[in-house]
């Protein structure tokens, strides 16, 4: 189907989105009790924007439904996506698309992070169940309103973190809750991510944008940039314009296991360190220190306040005594420890190869499978969502990874890619949830940025050029929360 040049009826469908979500938290529940998407008895004719990397691989899990339309702004990063389906309508602006196509049931959004918020709300105001890219957004308030548009207009959600389906999660809770290393006071989560350049001091230089490439469409709701290569299709994660670095792309999947098992809420407080850090790009390799406050206890287990210590870029965790020399030549990408009163537990990405230690030795431990497992685990991920979309609202089991199962852990990363730039503040961040701010940033703080750094030798000594700035700390916080969208995009 070909693409129409902006449109009165599209302006109106941006007014309608922009007036749709201000109203969501007044509709009366006369109204929302009568909402509800009518499962189709067959197959779900589903939409997806974003569709030349990942979006891809969703679409391959879900051909056994029908996929009817497809949008992604670098026709050339697509073609083999509107070639495999090429019956499917093909958009350029998701925008469009939602404004034309009527006989669709559900989307897949697997676009950069900065633009998961504008395209899935719309979305769910039609109706329409969505599944969404991990991480489930780019900012905390695009990550409420989801949730919140998900719960008013009752469609199935699903973030694409699909650890969040496999065995290793619901194994590692198990062993957990059955008291094999008692109460968890501390846990640490590392990884040798990133693979991809990131730490670059400056917004890059300009070049031409490709003719496949529609760049405006690309930056969507975020500031105006001149195009640069390094951006798309897959540069855009180290940027935190578009991204959030490692912790946006890792720490969602690695940290899946830890927020399941604990049931962890957001957290309290937040201390970042890093390598050199600005507002452009996250630096190269970071460390998080998170506390999370005491849950219930469970009938084998107590649930006492957890330390939670977060590294990437090369950066792992000091062994505890309990663990054997050399361990980490095993988790070579990256796991999991966690320190309890009887032991230390250690796992791999996606909570594979569970070992259990005490004084050095391993331990034996025999757990029931007490938990719901997913047939098929990771790799029917979007399978499950597909299943929740058929079931009607009154009976629907939430899919693995639903945006309520998703939230707190998506807050907690958000927070983290915000503390590694305030780190010049030198203090621990008291994060309140309930008002989306920390508790102690003032007005009157300032961050402190290294914008460049340069060197030159002169006379055999080197000679180092620095380039600080200054920001206020409340309004950067402000404005990462809830970013403003440029003008003709959606205001969250």
């Amino acid at each position: 189907m070909a693409e129409k040049i902006f449109s009165k009826s599209r302006r109106a469908f941006i007014k309608t989105s922009v007036t749709g979500a201000a109203a969501l938290t007044i509709l009366p529940s006369t109204v929302v009790s009568g909402l509800g998407h009518k499962a189709p008895s067959d197959k779900l004719n589903i939409a997806a924007v974003g569709v030349g990397g990942a979006g891809y691989r969703n679409l391959l899990n879900l051909e056994q439904e029908n996929i009817v339309a497809l949008c992604d702004i670098d026709s050339r990063y697509a073609e083999k996506s509107f070639r495999r389906w090429s019956r499917a309508n093909t958009y350029t602006d998701y925008r469009v698309m939602l404004e034309k196509e009527r006989n669709f049931d559900a989307v897949v959004v697997a676009s950069p992070d900065h633009s998961h918020a504008v395209i899935a709300i719309p979305a769910i105001q039609l109706q329409k169940h969505v599944f969404v890219q991990a991480p489930m957004a780019h900012a905390i308030y695009d990550a409420r309103r989801m949730k919140q548009s998900a719960e008013v207009y009752q469609v199935a959600t699903q973030v694409g973190n699909d650890v969040a389906s496999g065995d290793g999660t619901r194994q590692l809770a198990e062993t957990i809750w059955a008291g094999a290393i008692g109460a968890v006071t501390t846990v640490h989560a590392w990884t040798k991510a990133p693979n991809w350049p990131q730490g670059i001091q400056a917004n890059l230089d300009e070049m031409r944008v490709p003719n496949s490439l529609n760049w405006d469409l690309f930056l969507g709701p975020s500031k105006q940039i001149a195009y640069n290569k390094t951006y798309t299709p897959f540069g855009w994660r180290a940027w935190w314009q578009f991204g959030n670095g490692t912790l946006g792309y890792i720490a969602a999947q690695l940290l899946e296991p830890i927020f399941r098992t604990f049931m962890l809420d957001a957290p309290l407080s937040i201390q970042a360190s890093s390598s050199a850090v600005n507002l452009n790009s996250a630096p190269v390799s970071q460390k998080n220190h998170f506390s999370f406050a005491r849950r219930d206890n469970l009938p084998k287990l107590a649930m006492p306040d957890l330390e939670l210590n977060w590294y990437d870029g090369g950066l792992t965790p000091a062994l505890s005594h309990h663990l054997p020399p050399q361990i980490l030549d095993k988790y070579k990408d990256g796991g999991l420890i966690l320190e309890g009163e009887k032991g230390v537990l250690i796992c791999g990405y996606g909570a594979s190869k569970i070992t259990i230690y005490n004084k050095q030795n391993e331990v034996y431990f025999e757990t029931g499978r007490t938990l719901h497992r997913i047939e098929g685990g990771s790799d029917s991920h979007e399978k499950d969502w597909v299943r929740a979309c058929k079931e009607s609202n009154a009976n629907r089991l939430p899919a693995s990874a639903s945006f309520n199962s998703q939230e707190a852990l998506t807050e907690t990363l958000l927070c983290a890619s915000m503390a590694v730039r305030m780190q010049s503040l030198n203090r621990k961040l008291e994060w309140s949830s309930e008002q989306m701010r920390f508790s102690n940033v003032s007005s009157t703080d300032e961050l402190r940025m290294v914008e460049a750094k340069n060197f030159d030798i002169q006379n055999g000594l080197v000679q180092l050029n620095t380039n600080e700035s200054t920001y206020n700390a409340e309004q950067f916080v402000n404005e990462t929360v809830r970013p403003v969208s440029r003008i003709g995009w959606m205001q969250l």
